[in-house]
């Protein structure tokens, strides 16, 4: 048999094939490469010229796929895979929270979970997402739960959203699947033939270059998803650099003291993001357009603000 030369085989396109967020990431770090990188290096800049309008099809592409709730399966949790997300957070961290306030036999438990877990297990998918939305309504006003108030409401909206979402997706996901899958491999061929320019321009320096203006990490590993190191009290700890997008989700608990905050930040020790309060102790699911942010190429560097005086331990998980 005669095999394909490793090296005329694309890998962006191999890489990308029923994955199209890995497309839109691989895009958005390559696009911002560059056009920054562009200043510093000249020859850089016809690459530039001639991806951007590919990049810019692809991600309303995505946009235009996403919104009509027509996603790939694999690009986007399901419901049942976000609601059982959801109900190991109130089995693993809230109940236990809650009953570190009040026993389980106490008449303020049993208001708040009448039934206990009963209607989080059984009914349809819909009833254990309203399920959710209960358990807010029976914590109500109650100061010391607030922050598990705060997570319970949080996940039944984003239940709900998903779960219509999913049951929206009728007839615009053939148009966009085509129209999207065209605008990935324009894309992807295209870094493929601007790596055939980098390794012409660029021989003697290709090793530096490369991973300067592609995502190598994400085209060519698994990316790590959990990350785990220590806050140290007052002040700012780098947890990770990682190209989000606005409807990736993160699970992080902090277990210490007091309060914390995480930005999104365009460098390692800055904070120019909107301010996420963390409780200690609470593993919160956070999405990443509640930082505020618009240009997820720049905004990478996720950080941790202790305003506790107390050192403690940070885990963080990419869903």
């Amino acid at each position: 048999m005669i095999y394909n030369w490793k090296y005329i085989d694309n890998q962006f396109l191999l890489n990308t094939y029923g994955s199209l967020r890995r497309a839109v990431i691989l895009s958005i770090f390559h696009d911002n490469a560059l056009r920054t990188l562009s200043v510093t290096y000249p020859l850089l800049l016809p690459l530039y010229t001639r991806y951007h309008p590919l990049h810019l099809a692809l991600v309303a592409a995505y946009n235009q796929h996403t919104s009509s709730g027509s996603l790939q399966q694999g690009d986007r949790l399901s419901v049942t895979q976000a609601y059982k997300i959801s109900k190991a957070l109130l089995v693993n961290d809230w109940m236990p929270f809650m009953l570190g306030l009040h026993q389980r036999n106490s008449p303020r438990f049993k208001a708040i979970l009448p039934s206990g877990l009963s209607p989080f297990n059984t009914g349809t998918i819909d009833t254990k997402i309203d399920a959710f939305g209960v358990l807010g309504l029976n914590i109500g006003s109650e100061a010391a739960l607030a922050t598990v108030k705060t997570a319970a409401d949080s996940n039944h909206a984003s239940l709900l959203l998903l779960r219509e979402a999913q049951s929206s997706a009728i007839t615009t996901t053939s148009d966009n699947s085509d129209t999207l899958e065209t605008a990935r491999v324009a894309a992807m061929k295209m870094q493929y033939r601007n790596l055939g320019y980098m390794m012409d321009n660029f021989c003697d320096t290709i090793e530096t270059m490369c991973p300067l203006v592609f995502d190598l990490i994400t085209l060519r590993e698994n990316p790590q998803t959990i990350f785990t190191g220590s806050v140290f009290a007052g002040l700012q700890t780098d947890i990770l650099a990682h190209t989000f997008l606005a409807a990736d989700e993160i699970a992080v608990k902090i277990v210490g003291s007091g309060t914390f905050k995480l930005t999104l930040s365009s460098t390692v020790d800055g904070a120019d993001s909107i301010e996420i309060v963390v409780t200690a102790n609470i593993k919160q699911k956070i999405t990443m357009s509640a930082f505020g942010i618009t240009n997820y190429a720049l905004h990478r560097f996720l950080n941790v603000v202790s305003l506790s005086g107390d050192a403690a331990t940070y885990r963080v998980q990419l869903l």
